[in-house]
């Protein structure tokens, strides 16, 4: 009879699990080792994902700005140009649908970022499971990283005991220090958010173009929630142990 059993799990879990999956498929075929290659793959694709995620925050910023500008009928003169921006045509519109895509794909950005974190650290537990080094430290090695979040919790490396304990005050207060650093994050994000659609719901002109960009910035918000959702969401999945513990090699496996 095949055994099977069910669980709840996020996004970044299903990640670690099909890698994980991956990574026992390799050694049970006796494949070339090629984790270590990959590892470093991975870590200078985040890079450039952090890299990219900065650039949209700097994009979103000018476009709010603008957006605050022409919302309050100021006007100044484009940089290397001789217009202002009381000469663009729908300046107001074409920011607040920069401003809308701009928060989609930091929302994006930073769920794949969070994906490539679960993977690279499926992966990193698989090359330095012979030296027993942690998987962090190897990341923190090659690309910067906020080190105090991770030495806040009470077991900074995963699935090891803590051998030095923090009291109850120590705990209370890297708690309230990471806390709060989610709090900013995310009432920036929400901010953000409720800026456009405010800028949009009270600047926008009363016709059916207005009512195109306004529903398109809408749209566009709704899109970003869903994209923030995924990152705590959980649903049930099914783990068939049959499949799990195949041998053979399948369609995609690499060996032949």
């Amino acid at each position: 009879m095949t055994e099977r059993y069910t669980l709840k799990k996020s996004l970044y879990v299903r990640a670690s699990m099909f890698t994980a999956d991956e990574l026992r498929r390799q050694k049970r075929l006796d494949l070339k080792e090629v984790n270590e290659a990959v590892l470093e793959g991975l870590v200078k694709q985040r890079e450039q994902l952090e890299a990219q995620q900065n650039n949209i925050l700097r994009s979103l910023t000018i476009s709010l700005f603008l957006a605050f500008i022409a919302w309050n009928g100021g006007n100044i003169q484009i940089p290397g140009t001789g217009a202002s921006i009381a000469d663009v045509p729908s300046f107001l519109e074409l920011c607040l649908i920069a401003a809308s895509l701009s928060v989609l794909m930091i929302t994006y950005s930073f769920l794949s970022i969070q994906l490539y974190n679960a993977v690279i650290f499926a992966v990193a537990s698989d090359v330095m499971a012979k030296n027993k080094l942690d998987p962090d430290l190897f990341t923190a090695a090659r690309t910067p990283t906020w080190l105090f979040v991770k030495y806040c919790q009470s077991a900074p490396v995963n699935g090891r005991e803590p051998g030095f304990r923090i009291s109850a005050p120590g705990r209370i207060f890297y708690g309230v220090l990471v806390g709060f650093l989610s709090m900013i994050l995310l009432a920036l994000w929400l901010l953000a958010i409720a800026s456009i659609l405010y800028i949009a719901h009270t600047g926008l002109s009363d016709d059916l173009a207005g009512w195109v960009v306004y529903a398109t910035c809408v749209s566009i918000i709704f899109a970003s929630f869903i994209a923030m959702a995924a990152n705590i969401i959980e649903f049930t999945h099914e783990m068939d142990f049959s499949v799990l513990e195949k041998t053979e090699t399948d369609s995609g496996d690499l060996g032949s």
